[in-house]
């Protein structure tokens, strides 16, 4: 089941409406109650697959819903951040990743420990792409004000996607660094020793560079605060591939 994309579609398409006609706050308001609504069945599918036989889920249906959960969370716990301004973004993300959940992506998910890592895996993916996103959309505002043009992306100020980026990444490199720590400790108790897989190693590897780019950042290193956002990308663009390409070998 996965009834959700169609709430995050109807969802996305209001929530841009509304960006560009913002003085039609009626589709704010009808936006972000779809959005919820999707996420609420979301909720209730995962739950009614607790009592299944053979319960699946889709990577990519859990990745969508993840996001809208991480913007809710921001949403209401932040409210000075005015974070409602890139909701039409956080729609259009869980509606395509919700649509590619319908046909692939599917896993099962017998073994809870095994849930427990496609959990902390998804919320790594989903916080470090939903930084990227933030990256570029800074990168893009700083360089319009440079030039003079005071129309920037969304209508956020650069403030707040600064904020928003740097929160999402700190989260994401936290996350990565738990997701790393369970594959190793699954591994160890399911075959008693370390199996060095395509994942494994790459998760390794993005590790590494996060790491190196959250210690440089925070020491602050001129070169790497000036390009942040194209390093941000590039890790997040490896990312993606280390998703798609690399699978445990057992």
């Amino acid at each position: 089941m996965n009834f959700e994309f169609g709430f995050y579609l109807i969802s996305a398409l209001l929530l841009w409406w509304w960006i560009y006609k913002p003085h039609r706050e009626v589709f704010k308001k009808l936006g972000l109650t779809f959005l919820g609504v999707g996420f609420t069945v979301f909720l209730l599918e995962l739950g009614a697959s607790l009592f299944e036989k053979s319960p699946s889920l889709s990577i990519f249906q859990i990745l969508g819903s993840t996001a809208v959960g991480i913007f809710y969370f921001v949403l209401l716990r932040f409210r000075r951040w005015n974070a409602v301004k890139v909701a039409p973004v956080v729609a259009s993300i869980a509606f395509l990743f919700s649509l590619l959940g319908l046909k692939v992506g599917s896993f099962e998910w017998r073994d809870r420990f095994v849930l427990l890592h496609v959990m902390v895996s998804t919320f790594t993916f989903t916080l470090l792409v939903l930084s990227a996103i933030f990256s570029l959309l800074r990168f893009s505002a700083e360089r319009k004000l440079k030039r003079g043009e005071l129309t920037l992306p969304l209508g956020v100020p650069v403030h707040l996607l600064a904020k928003l980026e740097r929160s999402f990444f700190f989260f994401g490199f936290l996350f990565l660094t738990m997701e790393l720590i369970i594959s190793l400790i699954w591994l160890k108790l399911k075959f008693q020793t370390f199996r060095w897989d395509g994942r494994i190693v790459s998760t390794l590897l993005l590790w590494f560079y996060y790491w190196l780019l959250f210690h440089l950042d925070r020491f602050g290193v001129v070169w790497v605060r000036r390009w942040f956002a194209v390093l941000n990308l590039v890790g997040a663009f490896a990312l993606v591939l280390a998703l798609t390409f690399t699978r445990h070998g057992f």
